[in-house]
C-alpha cells in the first residue's frame, strides 16, 4: 500500500507497509519510508498522541521505521526529513485506518525545526605572509568561531558570520607582537562529495584590529597600539562526517589585508570540527 506525503521543497514522503495494523501488538511493526530526493540523509520518527517523546533516527539508505507497541486506535506516527547539510526540516503526521488498510496524512506539516543557526564551528589556524608582506610580519596563529545561518529550506547556499582571535611576532625590531581581533560575515556553498564527504567554500567582507605592543615613535618607550584593515577572507573545506552532528574538517586560507597604501597577503591552513544544531 503506498500513498504519499506532502511536497516541500522537491521532496515527498512515500509509506510503503505490506501488512495491516489493527490494534496494538506486541510485535514490532515494520515501515519502510522512501523519498524522492537524493538530498535527503536522514529520516527520524516517533509515535503516540503527541510529538513531545524521543526521537529515533534512521539513515535514508536503509530508511525501515520499527513502530514499538503502536495502537492503530490512538496512536500517531511522527515523521520528519533532513536534508543533506540542513537542519530538520517539517514533519508529518500518519494515523493508520483499520477500516481501509491504508496511512492517512492527518494535518499540515506540523513541527518545523528550521533554525536561523545551523552549523557552528572552532577552528584553529596558522597564516604566512606572503610577497611584500613578509618583510612585516611573521606569522600568526589564532582560532575562530563561525555560526553558519539558514538563507533558505534546504538550500546548498548558507551565509555566515565569524569572528576571530591572532597573535605572532613581527618582523619590525619597533614591535614586539602583534595581535589581531577579526570580525567578518560571508557566504559558503555545500558541494556534496560523497556520503560522508563535503567540500566547501566560503568568501567572508570584514575588518581587523591590530593590536600592536610597539615603538612608533621611537623613544625608547612600547606600548600599545591601535589600527583598523578592511579584509577579504577565501577557504575551501573539506570536511568527513563522523556522525549526524559532526564533522571534522580542514581548509586552505587565504586572507587579503587593505591597509592604507599595501595591500597584505597571508596564506595558511585552518582545520576544526563543525556541531550540527
Amino acid at each position: 500500500m503506498i500513498f504519499s506525503g506532502r511536497t516541500t521543497a522537491c521532496t515527498a514522503l512515500l509509506l510503503l507497509v505490506s501488512t495491516a495494523l489493527v490494534f496494538a501488538s506486541p510485535a514490532p511493526y515494520h515501515v519502510v519510508i522512501k523519498t524522492d530526493s537524493e538530498e535527503v540523509d536522514a529520516i527520524r520518527y516517533q509515535t503516540g498522541t503527541n510529538s513531545q517523546g524521543a526521537w529515533t533516527e534512521v539513515d535514508a539508505s536503509q530508511p525501515i521505521l520499527v513502530l514499538q507497541n503502536f495502537d492503530s486506535t490512538q496512536d500517531i506516527l511522527f515523521v520528519q526529513q533532513k536534508a543533506i547539510g540542513q537542519s530538520w526540516g517539517s514533519g508529518w503526521e500518519y494515523r493508520y485506518d483499520a477500516e481501509t488498510g491504508q496511512w492517512k496524512e492527518t494535518s499540515q506539516p506540523v513541527s518545523s525545526e528550521k533554525r536561523f543557526i545551523t552549523t557552528m564551528d572552532v577552528a584553529p589556524y596558522v597564516l604566512f605572509p606572503v610577497g611584500s608582506s613578509s618583510s612585516l610580519y611573521s606569522y600568526l596563529i589564532g582560532s575562530s568561531l563561525t555560526f553558519n545561518l539558514n538563507v533558505g529550506e534546504r538550500l546548498p547556499l548558507f551565509a555566515y558570520g565569524e569572528v576571530g582571535y591572532s597573535r605572532g611576532p613581527c618582523q619590525s625590531d619597533w614591535v614586539d607582537t602583534m595581535q589581531a581581533v577579526n570580525i567578518s560575515t560571508g557566504v559558503g556553498y555545500h558541494l556534496r562529495m560523497g556520503k560522508c564527504v563535503e567540500l566547501t567554500p566560503k568568501l567572508g567582507y570584514g575588518l581587523v584590529l591590530h593590536i600592536l605592543q610597539a615603538d612608533f615613535d621611537q623613544d625608547g618607550t612600547k606600548a600599545h597600539e591601535f589600527f583598523i584593515d578592511q579584509q577579504l577572507r577565501l577557504s575551501l573545506a573539506f570536511s568527513y562526517e563522523l556522525s549526524k552532528s559532526y564533522e571534522l574538517f580542514a581548509a586552505p586560507l587565504g586572507v587579503l589585508l587593505f591597509e592604507n597604501t599595501t595591500v597584505a597577503l597571508l596564506l595558511g591552513l585552518q582545520a576544526g570540527i563543525y556541531y550540527t544544531f
